[in-house]
């Protein structure tokens, strides 16, 4: 990765100005000092990336190690020039994952002196006009474009905290104290930071809510180039840069480790997750800017753009004894590394999903689902959704759809708790299915076999018996306990379970969304 920017640097802006590309270098610079801190990813030594610089992250390492000693030393020799206001050019560049070659140019008053020199680097590292980078097109062998959002406007929780310290009055939250714990839940920024970390995703060189969803679909499309390599078994060259491309595009931190390639579905699988994961995140990072001056109480104003209803339940009621009913008695017998306790159930209306609903199809079914806390924001602000035209369909077992299950533990598995992390949520939704197409084992195209049927459902060893079905407010709730359906694949692999899959959003109706403690044994 590199970066090549051109800024006036007045001295008490300059920790904030200096996010250099894949080193983030300046950490602080008082009395004469300039603290140095590194951070090196590498996609191999064909992969570059070009992108202006962002804000510094709050805490950097001070160390000064290898070659960042002598840019560190360069740095002190220009603090004058930037205390009496002048202009700098600097131009770092390097291979991803090796220490490369920096520049520093002091063009004193001169402003289009550095302009200049900036946009002829930027030529000779891209091979792209900058006046053009509108229409900017990645040259193999050469440096990259990232598109980032720069906005300033964004505070940090500490600046925000700071700010509402000067309000008049601190407005109360109107809403019920469980719906307020669940807002908390879903909307903690640092709880979507840590998760993205754990998918190795970088969040300091392209912290959360600044990379573009074009940036995302950018992303999609190079995982769609690596699914062709892998569907043609091409394991060479075209595959080394496709991976490169990825992990440029979507940074990724791997410590001092060369990045993988992404070799199998599995693997594939799992950076689409990261992707469908950072789109909801981009949605998340949106919704929970609060305007300070508002009436409203934060949490009351996360609530609200959500535009969805979410209505607790009592403990005692009907419903609440069904759920709870419904998550124990269909918990896999092949899940038993943990078990679930269910905390509370919120009836869920959103905006639109009623009236847009199939209510012409029948076998009408309450089913689950599951998400990570980090995509719930998403999901409940918009819904359900069916992955977009760019993303590999190699990532889905089933093709492009939205994904149920009729044994609750099956949908806890993509809730990712942990011991430390033990709560997760789980959705229930009315799922009109119609005429299901019903398959033996995963095929990705399976959409395409409907063939005027309304949803695709994999058949299962283990499954609810329909001697145990009821209704529930006019949708069949498949209550176990699981047994064998006597379902048997001559060809292959059996599914464990039931998977249910519909493609079209107007298919499913998000009926109830439970608040589970998962304990790991």
């Amino acid at each position: 990765m590199a970066s090549i920017f051109i800024r006036k640097f007045p001295l008490a802006k300059l920790r904030t100005a200096c996010q250099l590309g894949s080193v983030r270098w300046v950490s602080s610079c008082c009395s004469g000092t300039v603290a140095v801190g590194q951070q090196l990813i590498s996609t191999g030594p064909a992969s570059w990336a070009l992108h202006r610089p962002s804000r510094l992250p709050a805490h950097l390492p001070d160390a000064v190690q290898g070659d960042l000693r002598e840019l560190a030393n360069e740095l002190r020799k220009l603090l004058l020039d930037w205390e009496a206001g002048n202009h700098l050019m600097c131009v770092i560049y390097f291979a991803v994952g090796k220490m490369g070659q920096h520049s520093l140019v002091a063009c004193s008053g001169d402003l289009n002196k550095a302009k200049e020199i900036f946009q002829k680097k930027f030529l000779d590292k891209t091979k792209n006009n900058w006046e053009d980078r509108e229409k900017f097109e990645k040259v193999p062998g050469k440096y990259d474009m990232l598109e980032m959002d720069y906005a300033t406007n964004t505070q940090s929780e500490e600046e925000t905290k700071k700010e509402s310290l000067k309000l008049p009055f601190k407005p109360e939250s109107q809403l019920d104290l469980r719906v307020q714990e669940l807002i908390e839940l879903i909307c903690n920024v640092q709880a979507m930071e840590e998760t993205m970390v754990e998918m190795k995703y970088d969040t300091k060189k392209a912290p959360l809510g600044k990379l573009t969803v074009a940036q995302i679909k950018a992303g999609y499309q190079s995982l769609k180039k690596i699914e062709d390599c892998i569907r043609a078994g091409q394991h060479g060259r075209a595959l080394v840069e496709a991976c490169n491309e990825f992990y440029t595009r979507i940074p990724h931190d791997f410590g001092l480790r060369t990045p993988p390639l992404i070799r199998t579905e599995k693997e594939l699988s799992d950076k689409v997750q990261l992707l469908e994961a950072l789109g909801d995140i981009e949605i998340a990072i949106k919704l929970v800017k609060t305007a300070l001056q508002s009436p409203e109480h934060p949490l009351d104003q996360h609530y609200r753009k959500l535009h969805c209803a979410l209505h607790p339940l009592d403990h005692e009621s009907h419903e609440f004894k069904v759920i709870s009913q419904y998550l124990q008695s269909t918990h896999a017998p092949t899940h038993k590394d943990y078990t679930m306790t269910l905390l509370d159930v919120f009836e869920v209306e959103k905006e639109g999903e009623k009236e847009a609903f199939r209510e012409d199809l029948h076998n009408r079914m309450l089913l689950w689902h599951g998400s990570r806390l980090s995509n719930w924001v998403g999901i409940l602000s918009h819904g359900l959704r069916i992955a977009p035209p760019e993303a590999p369909v190699t990532g889905y077992m089933f093709g492009k759809g939205i994904y149920f299950a009729d044994m609750s533990s099956k949908s806890a598995n993509y809730c990712f708790a942990s011991r430390v992390k033990d709560i997760g949520l789980l959705l229930l939704s009315e799922v009109a299915l119609g005429q299901c197409n019903e398959l033996l084992e995963a095929n990705p195209e399976a959409e395409r076999l409907l063939q005027g049927k309304h949803s695709t459902k994999g058949l299962g060893k283990t499954a609810p018996s329909p001697a145990s079905f009821i209704t529930l407010n006019g949708s069949t709730v498949p209550l176990g306990p699981a047994s064998d359906t006597g379902i048997l694949n001559p060809d292959g692999y059996t599914l464990n379970y039931n998977e249910f899959i519909v493609y079209s959003p107007n298919q499913v109706r998000m009926r109830y969304l439970l608040k589970v403690s998962h304990h790991l044994s």
